[in-house]
């Protein structure tokens, strides 16, 4: 037993000799105030006058002595002697009261075990048999009896046999009982301790996975979910305890049912679903379902693990998109060696028959056709040997805000630029520098400004942004109040011949794209209709190790 423990049990003690001294007390008081006996009580309560000085002098030693093995010692032989004095004044070998030596053997049974309790049997049997002898001597002792009679030798040696079998049979008994508590104990405290790690183990795997982990009932109403799972959706454990799956996954009310049935087929089954988080955010989520067993295999509810697939699956429809546009640029490579030369063919001989023959009327309007879709189709594959071949990549450090500001000037000057646009420009530095190819560049501001203006045939504000991303990143955005896309239409932005507007080609977003992507950036779309759209493109400063910043003093020039 530990000290902390011994100490606990001594102070228990303690208390319970002074509750019992008092009660003995009080009731020694009572039968002698109400029944007023023949003997007197007196040296009862001497002897409870010198039980309360005993726990007074154990108060005090406790102080020094308290936890120690020798203070118990102390304590139990203190109370044997105390039932010493009340066996010797109720009769000595005849007094009833000599079982109560087996109290101070057990209790240091169970706080010494064998070697204490047997230590204390044997000193209980030497103060009872010295009382035996003391009594049966005829000293002078206080007694609460009217005579003690006279007990034959043979009797006196039998009684003394029989106590000391007992308080060393209780000594032994008490202290193979005490072991067993002491061990099943330990086990106890182990198994409690290897339970706690296990259940910590449990709650600390669950709570650190990412991945969102929910149970329900068999009705599908939810009783947990992890950490992870609330940061996913947005919402607060409490908030999402207690409410039906199919609600807060935007599921379909039969979806139980089904689900039931999946799982009967199969031990679990998964999907993919768009999710509307708090705030607006679409999120798109794969969920696994399986069933929640106990361990004899009875149904419990239902196991939903679910991951956020947003960026995944943005990045699957971006490399689907990276492979329709390489197969394109192949394919117009191929079409602009075929086609460029017949068309130059076409439109020179075209030019040359009207110069020659000088026509009139409709022939003049036949002919202006012919080369207005000659120079319209000679456009059409430029773009496509943008697109397929864009040529040498060369970045260079370059002012970014003097580049903007250059081709806004001619913009303005441009025939899709009228009276009712107005232009608004954002810039977080009076220079912003970065490492671009500048007429890739160009020929990405001109793609989206230009579209910008044709989204506004009304007029309207056209707004251009370059912020700075600490030292590594610049973003580049165009933002107009024109007639905006659906979502539909914006997941089709990017790809090749789906042009929005009349004259166009169907390659320039899809040129810019590529562009951009030769940077090493990235481009995003954000559009609602009839509110505007806003491109927004994130360029790396820096283009390797090998180029150099250019210095504040070239852009002084400007």
């Amino acid at each position: 037993m530990s000290r902390n423990e011994t100490e606990r049990q001594l102070r228990l003690l303690m208390i319970v000799r002074v509750v019992t001294v008092t009660t003995l007390l009080v009731l020694a008081f009572a039968v002698e105030t109400v029944v007023n006996p023949g003997p007197t009580l007196r040296p009862l309560f001497l002897l409870s006058a010198a039980a309360f000085a005993m726990v007074l002098a154990w108060a005090v030693l406790d102080r020094w002595l308290s936890g120690r093995r020798v203070f118990v010692y102390l304590q139990l032989v203190g109370d044997a002697l105390l039932v010493t004095g009340l066996v010797g004044i109720t009769g000595g070998i005849d007094s009833p009261m000599s079982f109560l030596y087996l109290l101070p053997i057990i209790v240091a049974a169970m706080l010494e075990y064998r070697r204490g309790g047997l230590a204390i049997a044997m000193a209980s049997f030497a103060l009872y048999f010295a009382t035996v002898v003391f009594v049966r001597g005829g000293f002078p002792l206080g007694t609460l009896v009217e005579t003690a009679p006279v007990v034959a030798g043979g009797r006196v040696w039998y009684v003394l046999a029989v106590h000391l079998v007992a308080f060393a049979a209780v000594a032994m008994l008490a202290s193979y009982l005490a072991d067993r508590v002491r061990v099943q104990g330990y086990e106890l405290v182990e198994r409690r301790g290897a339970v706690a790690r296990l259940q910590a183990l449990n709650e600390n795997i669950i709570e650190s996975i990412h991945s969102g982990l929910l149970t329900t009932d068999l009705s599908g109403r939810i009783n947990f979910v992890n950490r992870g799972g609330t940061e996913i959706l947005g919402r607060t454990a409490d908030a999402v305890e207690g409410t039906p799956v199919e609600s807060l996954l935007g599921l379909a009310p039969e979806f139980l049912h089904d689900a039931r049935r999946q799982l009967v087929e199969r031990r679990r089954f998964r999907f993919e679903t768009h999710h509307d988080a708090p705030g607006g955010r679409r999120m798109f989520l794969g969920i696994a379902v399986s069933n929640l067993m106990d361990r004899s295999g009875v149904p419990l509810g239902y196991i939903f693990i679910f991951q956020d697939l947003t960026e995944i699956h943005a990045l699957e429809q971006e490399v689907r998109l990276k492979e329709r546009m390489a197969a394109l640029g192949e394919m117009a490579a191929g079409m602009a060696h075929e086609l460029r030369n017949p068309l130059a063919a076409i439109s020179g001989s075209v030019q040359y028959l009207k110069g020659d023959l000088r026509p009139k009327g409709e022939t003049l309007e036949l002919m202006d056709i012919i080369l207005r879709e000659s120079q319209r189709l000679d456009q059409a594959i430029k773009d496509f040997l943008m697109f397929a071949r864009p040529g040498t990549f060369n970045p260079q450090p370059c002012d970014l805000v003097r580049l903007v500001e250059d081709n806004l000037k001619l913009l303005t000057k441009s025939r899709e630029f009228r009276p009712t646009h107005r232009i608004d420009t954002r810039f977080d530095a009076p220079e912003i520098w970065a490492d671009v190819d500048q007429n890739r560049v160009k020929q990405v501001f001109w793609n989206l400004a230009t579209n910008a203006l044709k989204a506004m045939p009304g007029g309207g504000t056209f707004t251009v942004a370059l912020e700075t991303r600490g030292a590594e990143e610049v973003t580049l955005a165009f933002r107009d109040e024109g007639i905006g896309m659906d979502e539909k239409t914006q997941a089709g932005y990017f790809q090749p011949f789906r042009s929005f507007f009349e004259e166009g080609t169907g390659l320039g977003a899809a040129i810019v794209y590529r562009l951009v992507e030769e940077h090493g950036g990235r481009i995003a779309i954000d559009s609602t209709p009839g509110a505007g759209t806003r491109v927004r493109i994130v360029l790396p400063r820096r283009q390797g190790a090998s180029v150099t910043p250019a210095p504040a003093s070239q852009g002084a020039g400007k």
